[in-house]
């Protein structure tokens, strides 16, 4: 007959810390100034690329407009 092995618990064990809650944990706060900065420059550079794209994408469609209708 085959004996299953006992299992022992080991709290000093490092294998599962993360699941035990910690009280001494800093709460994590974001820095709201530094984020809205983050957020207004990246639209202006989105608003910015969007515009190159569109100017880019017009050109191109008035130069292929200019070409067949010459022809």
């Amino acid at each position: 007959m085959i004996t299953k092995e006992q299992v022992i618990l080991n709290d000093r064990s490092t294998r599962f810390n993360y699941l035990q809650r910690e009280d001494n944990k800093k709460v994590k706060k974001v820095d709201l100034v530094y984020l809205n900065a983050n957020l207004n420059r990246n639209k202006k550079l989105n608003f910015y690329n969007n515009a190159k794209i569109i100017a880019f994408c017009l050109s191109f469609i008035t130069i292929i407009v200019l070409i067949s209708w010459k022809y």
